[in-house]
């Protein structure tokens, strides 16, 4: 009874914020949570599991599922040994470069986002982490500009495509930003970049014996070829494979003996409208 009145009265996105933390966190902090979310023009807020500060989401989004991946299902907490350079590239809200840096203080956490309303909160976010470097770009396999396609989407689902003329939005490689940070290895490298890993991927050569752990999420069903970016990204090396939701995690990575450097391979992502 109780439910069905408030639902009368409370917008459909609010009602969707407040019955997930109802959910989750129990009524009287998803009435507080309401009451703040009112107060904020509209940005929800959850709470921090490891620090119990604010994390800030936009209600009934997919920032509620991307909050129970990494908090609730625990998506990303590996046993990873003591990193101290970890790039996020494709880091959204800033959830995933929050937790890197809570669990692991003493490391450097790379967040890329390009997208500028997911950036704006990612910066929100991570106010407060020192560990945390966010960068307004997209991750690509050179230095280049983008372009994002298409506003009228999700903005977990918008497109994004190369801008020959040289303005928009900055895209940088791997090596890019490990000259940036002065690093010589990647303890961590996470890919959610929707379809982009084929260009990264198969550039992948000069820098991928560097990489320690790779966590990645493919996305062949709207890119193909992103498992075969992948598959020859490691061709020549060892490596053990695993499964954490729905991303695969690289880790051992080393190159065979005698195994030999393979061409770059060809991509035709320049110029193509992109998902990211």
């Amino acid at each position: 009874m109780l439910k069905a009145i408030v639902k009368r009265h409370v917008k459909e996105d609010h009602w969707l914020f407040m019955s997930w933390c109802w959910q989750r966190f129990g009524l009287l902090r998803a009435l507080f949570a309401y009451a703040r979310l009112l107060r904020n023009g509209g940005m929800g807020r959850a709470p921090n599991p490891r620090t119990g500060q604010s994390l800030f989401l936009r209600p009934g989004t997919t920032d509620q599922d991307v909050y129970d991946e990494i908090f609730v299902g625990h998506k990303y907490d590996l046993p990873l040994a003591d990193p101290r350079f970890i790039i996020d590239a494709g880091a959204h809200i800033g959830l995933s470069a929050v937790f890197f840096s809570d669990k692991y203080p003493q490391a450097t956490v790379v967040a890329l986002e390009p997208e500028p309303s997911n950036f704006e909160i990612l910066e929100r976010n991570a106010k407060g982490h020192s560990g945390i470097a966010s960068i307004r770009a997209g991750l690509w396999n050179r230095k280049a500009h983008m372009r994002i396609k298409d506003f009228d989407v999700p903005n977990w689902g918008f497109c994004v495509t190369e801008n020959a003329s040289g303005e928009g939005i900055p895209a940088l490689s791997i090596p890019d930003i490990m000259a940036q940070f002065n690093a010589t290895q990647i303890d961590v490298l996470k890919l959610d970049i929707e379809g982009s890993e084929v260009e990264v991927l198969n550039a992948a050569e000069p820098w991928m014996d560097a990489v320690k752990v790779l966590i990645i999420e493919l996305h062949d069903r709207f890119r193909p070829g992103c498992t075969e970016a992948l598959e020859r990204a490691l061709a020549g090396r060892d490596y053990e494979r695993s499964l954490t939701g729905e991303s695969i995690v690289i880790t051992g990575i080393s190159r065979k003996n005698g195994s030999q450097a393979l061409p770059p391979a060809s991509s035709d992502g320049h110029n193509s409208g992109i998902k990211y």
